[in-house]
């Protein structure tokens, strides 16, 4: 035991630190719903400061640290909150991104100030050691563990019992319930950003003294913190400080072990990240759910220039790069790394701009590609161009792997895993034998011994134009990505992946899928680089640089592939040209700014002038577009909505041939129906019938449960107790896809259209997305009868519902009424036999609510489908529904006809109220129930 005990004093002092900075890091995460990617930078500042204040300039370290502490950190920490604000209602990926841009800004900073300096942090505590059971413990390790036991645990009680702690921990879930209380939510949030930050610079403060004068080194210390916070399930503040003090001592005793075993040398830095990794893919789902209440994101308006002026565009911009030898002399090696990395971000872009996924770690995807082609190259001699296409193809698995917990998170998690998986591939494998090796050589990455028409490819000039050939290749594949199917469904991914899933396609297939291309063509990209400089090197695929590309990719705003143009100049050619030591750090800092520029700025972000879109418009063939203002807009729905009431005649002829019962066959059923959360069941032992040929009622007031129903119902919660039937079929473990390849298809209580994308592009998916369903291959492509198929039931689909005029509208811009239709055609293109409607007729006026409720009827009588539907407007319930069920509580509270409804006290009761029924006012009620929409009293 006494091999043992130094090591575990050590891993104490250390995970006491890690612990403290996990608390602090934990606590702005609470209370602003932003992950502080920036909180070990915060960390390295602090630590610098001091050092400048207290070493250089000989100031007394209580000054100098109170200074830091009760000065610079609450500065900073006001400023991250400013950003925060501005971030509320940005999406996941901006808030990520904007806090990656402070890393970059900070660390940048800390670069020039002190360089990679090798200078030793001088200790500032008492060093003098007193014996403890046979160990030396400093009187410094011993203050360490002192101060932030102390410290987390004030915070703990702060939390429990002062009021500015409670209002804390209720901010980020309802901020206008705490304002209601009296209280302020964005200064309960400047509170918590300013202690944030300081505990990020005392964590850096109590650490920096083991470790050299670095930023990068300080800020990826402290972010240990993270797998801190993940043991802590990011919100338990004594789960978040044990969790610090096991990676510290589990960090310790490997230190013990790692002259033994080589691979043990990279576990100290690694370990936070093994340990974050493990965590967020066995973690209940639960405890990861996003819990600060979201806003809608101001929506962009979407445009491509015509095809034919893209391709002019792509043939001048291939003549300039064919062009570039001529002219850049002995910078000819820096264009050929830029075109590298135009491959680099096309390849991150499907991820990040297509899928709206994000990886941090896009780097450690070229790492695997450069030491898969070096080794297949130097010691199993494949071919070169063999060799190059099996490093791409080594990679995929990788990127299968990190779309496990793609499958499970989203956001700021899924940052955090691809974030840590990007450290740990680089300090515990890159030095390894499967990869770069042990030394700083590398290995050997030949170009290709080839001549070709006196082209000499493994000169600069001659590997130039091969590099050029693959950039042209890469882009030609992602274009025909995004332009056939597997496109549509990415960007369907990214708009709303619910409405995907409940259409027909499994997302799950679709994130291992583009994960898999991503890293693929990256892997590519890290060998093309690697034979570039004729040696793979694991510093040409630093981790850090991950979350610079990152950053380039969210400030540059145009399409593909122009933005992996832009992206791979700017990241490479600057400092080719610049001579000054520190120019990759100015680089950094300007990318971080300008990250989070744009970030604070997304929804003001300044799209091509009309005119010039015009002008470009006409050159390339196409009508010229006409920007819709608001009441041009209203004019256009009214159009449509003139145009289905034109049809209403016939809808109606339609609707009368609907039979009165239902037809028998077997459409969904429910049998004692259970959903709980914590301690309250939504659902309680609810059984109904929803056969085909009919239209089924499915009322009661809000909180009801009825989404919640239909929730599980659709496979989109898993229910506590009771079993879903779908045409006899058991389908109570059967995913919502599969559900929706069975013929269950659903609307939302709140619309999920995909913004971005056009009306008919919308209805187009309602289809194509169950032909994609979950097969890859399906997925990639599709058939050209797929083709004819999807347009059939598109035409059919919007001509019924009467929305054909706004056909190229984008439908994130449309009114909630024909935001309700287009959600309609998009199930009714679908192959669905059975509908759930949830709350179809919100935002109809009563002449539109009479025509949906005649095409609901026709598609009953033209198609036998069943409907289930959960509606407010009694009207619309009595209009077309034969048999109606009502929730109250979560319990099924009435069974019965329209008619039997009206005459139900126990309906009357929901609706208006024991006392008003008891009262005997049943006239006034039953005119409410029976002409008009009911709310609940």
């Amino acid at each position: 035991m006494s091999d043992f005990l130094p090591f575990i004093v050590i891993g104490i002092t250390t995970g006491a630190v890690y612990g403290l900075a996990g608390v602090g890091l934990v606590l702005t995460y609470k209370t602003s719903g932003i992950f502080n990617f920036a909180y070990g930078a915060v960390a390295a500042l602090a630590v610098f400061v001091f050092y400048f204040l207290h070493t250089e300039h000989g100031m007394p370290w209580p000054y100098a640290a109170a200074l830091c502490l009760f000065v610079l950190s609450p500065l900073e920490g006001l400023v991250l909150e400013l950003v925060a604000r501005t971030l509320e209602n940005a999406t996941a990926t901006l808030k990520v991104v904007s806090t990656v841009g402070i890393l970059l800004l900070i660390v940048g900073v800390g670069e020039i100030w002190y360089g990679q300096s090798n200078t030793n942090f001088p200790s500032f505590l008492d060093t003098n050691t007193v014996r403890f059971l046979g160990v030396n413990v400093g009187f410094d390790q011993i203050t360490v563990m002192i101060v932030s036991v102390a410290a987390t645990a004030i915070l703990y009680c702060f939390f429990r019992f002062v009021r500015l702690g409670v209002a804390m921990r209720g901010v980020v879930d309802n901020p206008d319930l705490v304002s209601m209380t009296g209280t302020n939510p964005a200064a309960v949030r400047r509170w918590a950003w300013i202690i944030g930050t300081m505990f990020a610079s005392m964590a850096g403060l109590l650490i920096a003294p083991s470790l050299n004068l670095n930023a990068e080194i300080i800020a990826l210390l402290v972010v240990s913190a993270f797998g801190a916070a993940a043991i802590g399930y990011f919100s338990n503040l004594p789960l978040v400080f044990a969790g610090g003090l096991l990676v510290g001592i589990v960090d310790a005793l490997a230190t013990k072990y790692a002259a033994t075993v080589s691979w043990l040398g990279g576990l100290s830095a690694g370990l936070p990240f093994i340990i974050l990794f493990i965590v967020l893919i066995v973690m209940p789902r639960a405890k990861l759910a996003e819990r600060r209440v979201t806003t809608t994101v101001t929506l962009r308006r979407s445009w491509y220039a015509p095809t034919r002026m893209r391709l002019v565009a792509a043939v001048i911009a291939v003549a300039f790069f064919a062009y570039v030898p001529a002219f850049v002399g002995t910078h000819l090696v820096t264009w050929s790394s830029g075109l590298v990395y135009v491959m680099l971000f096309l390849s991150l872009g499907l991820l990040v701009k297509t899928s709206g996924q994000i990886s941090l770690c896009h780097l450690a995807f070229a790492a695997v590609g450069a030491a898969a082609f070096g080794h297949f190259t130097a010691d199993w001699h494949i071919p070169w161009l063999a060799a190059l296409l099996l490093a791409g193809l080594v990679a995929m698995p990788v990127g299968a792997i990190i779309a496990i917990p793609a499958i499970r998170l989203s956001g700021v998690f899924l940052a955090l895993a691809t974030y840590g998986f990007g450290i740990l591939l680089e300090q515990m494998f890159y030095q390894t034998s499967p990869m770069f090796g042990p030394t700083t050589s590398g290995i050997p990455a030949p170009r290709p011994d080839v001549t070709i028409l006196g082209w000499q490819l493994f000169s600069d000039k001659g590997f130039y134009y091969l590099l050029l050939v693959f950039v042209v290749l890469t882009v030609v594949v992602v274009q025909a990505i995004l332009r056939g199917r597997m496109g549509r469904l990415l960007k369907g991914l990214s708009d709303s992946s619910v409405a995907l899933e409940t259409h027909g396609a499994t997302t799950n297939v679709m994130k291992v899928l583009v994960f898999c291309i991503s890293a693929g063509l990256a892997a590519l990209a890290g060998a093309l680089l690697a034979s570039l400089y004729n040696y793979g090197l694991g510093s040409n695929y630093d981790s850090f640089a991950s979350l610079t590309m990152v950053a380039i990719l969210v400030i540059i705003v145009m399409g593909e592939p122009w933005y992996a143009i832009a992206g791979g100049l700017a990241f490479q050619i600057p400092s080719g040209y610049i001579t000054s030591g520190n120019v990759t750090y100015y680089e950094q800092m300007v990318f971080g700014v300008s990250a989070c520029l744009v970030a604070a700025q997304a929804n003001l972000a300044p799209s091509v002038p009309l005119r010039i879109r015009g002008m470009i418009d006409r050159l390339g063939g196409r009508e010229t577009e006409t920007l819709l203002n608001a009441d041009e807009l209203d004019e256009l729905v009214f159009d449509a909505a003139a145009e289905e009431h034109q049809s209403a005649e016939a809808d109606r002829e339609v609707a009368e041939r609907v039979p009165g019962p239902a037809s028998g066959k077997a459409g969904l059923l429910v049998r004692e129906l259970a959903v709980q959360f914590g301690g309250v069941r939504a659902v309680d032992n609810v059984s109904l019938d929803a056969p085909m040929g009919r239209i089924t009622g499915l009322v009661g007031p809000n909180g009801a449960g009825k989404t919640t129903t239909f929730n599980a119902c659709s496979g989109l919660l898993k229910p506590t107790a009771g079993r879903v039937f779908l045409h006899e079929r058991d389908v109570t473990g059967v995913g919502p896809a599969g559900r929706a390849r069975a013929g269950l298809g659903r609307t939302f209580q709140k619309a999920e259209l995909f913004n971005s994308l056009s009306v008919r592009e919308n209805v187009e998916l309602g289809r194509e997305a169950a032909l994609a369903g979950a097969n890859p291959f399906s997925q990639l492509v599709g058939t050209r009868g797929d083709r004819a198929v999807v347009k059939a039931a598109v035409d059919e689909a919007m001509e019924l519902t009467g929305i054909g005029r706004l056909s190229d509208v984008q439908a994130g811009l449309l009114p909630t009424g024909q935001r309700r239709l287009v959600e309609l055609a998009r199930v009714l293109a679908g192959p669905f036999d059975m509908l759930l409607l949830d709350e179809p007729s919100a935002g109809l006026d009563g002449t539109e609510t009479v025509q949906f409720g005649n095409v609901l009827s026709g598609v009953v009588a033209e198609r036998g489908a069943g409907i289930l539907l959960v509606e407010h407007d009694m009207a619309l319930v009595r209009q077309v529904c034969t048999h109606i069920y009502m929730l109250d509580f979560g319990r099924l509270a009435f069974e019965g006809s329209p008619q039997e409804m009206l005459a139900s006290d126990v309906v009357r009761a929901a609706y208006l109220g024991s006392e008003s029924v008891a009262a005997g006012g049943t006239g006034g009620e039953e005119v409410a129930l029976s002409e008009g929409v009911v709310e609940p009293a």
